[in-house]
């Protein structure tokens, strides 16, 4: 019998609720509001490296944040199965790590860098490089259509309607219902 695929997880609504930059971007603006000037600059230089300076001047609580417990009891199954675990997200490696490790069931991180935002083909084409096509991928959004369509299993975690018309003619597994009907939906960043 074969190892069992590896299975790299989104984090942005899908393993949380919330979009840590733009919570980071929040906390950033509270502070001042000419930060935002600031925060526009850095976004001029690039998503990726706005994302590593919120990073490197925002601290973010992850035991706050809106934890997707479905999803996780469903990873902490699979681990158990014997797949190996990865956060594979947009947001700055700083908090993919800080969140990794609040979360110990990981065996390992992918993440925006400062200099490339790991998001829809940057995703896709590292973890192809990494596990070729032989791993499985969650997500929620239109940007992870990029992603399925180089893994060899998809999970879609309350996917967006743009991500569902993304993968109309694929297999999927669906796990919806997992979304706090108390908090909205978070925005694509």
């Amino acid at each position: 019998m074969s190892d069992p695929k590896p299975i790299c997880v989104d984090l942005d609504g899908t393993l949380i609720f919330e979009d840590v930059t733009l919570l980071a971007l929040k906390i950033f603006v509270r502070r001042n509001p000419l930060n935002l000037l600031k925060a526009l600059g850095w976004f001029l230089r690039g998503r990726a490296h706005l994302k590593k300076m919120l990073a490197l001047n925002v601290d973010i609580d992850v035991g706050a944040l809106n934890y997707n417990k479905k999803l996780l009891d469903f990873l902490k199954n699979k681990k158990q199965e014997g797949h190996r675990l990865f956060l594979a997200t947009a947001c700055d490696q700083r908090y993919a790590h800080k969140i990794a490790n609040f979360i110990p069931i990981f065996d390992g991180v992918f993440a925006s860098d400062g200099k490339i935002n790991l998001r829809a083909n940057a995703k896709a084409n590292t973890l192809e490089i990494m596990f070729g096509r032989n791993f499985i991928y969650a997500g929620n959004s239109v940007d992870d259509v990029m992603v399925w369509s180089k893994s060899a299993e998809c999970i879609l975690v309350n996917p967006t309607k743009s991500a569902l018309r993304g993968m109309r003619g694929r297999r999927y597994l669906l796990l919806k219902d997992c979304r706090d009907p108390q908090k909205p939906a978070p925005k694509e960043f």
